[in-house]
């Protein structure tokens, strides 16, 4: 699998979790998940790229 095809899937499935860390906050009223999905909104080009250096460093 490419690089980029990686990057694609883990930029996705980050959504998702912020996507459902906003739901869960919406509908539970958690504040803590509001704060988690800002959070990884904020800081998701840094955290697709700590997790693509993590791929590769458990491939090599």
């Amino acid at each position: 699998m490419t690089i980029e095809k990686k990057r694609n899937y883990l930029l996705y499935g980050n959504r998702v979790v912020i996507y459902l860390s906003s739901l869960i906050g919406l509908y539970f009223d958690i504040n803590i998940a509001y704060v988690l999905a800002l959070t990884l909104w904020l800081w998701l080009p840094q955290c697709l790229l700590l997790e693509l250096n993590l791929l590769k460093a458990i491939k090599h």
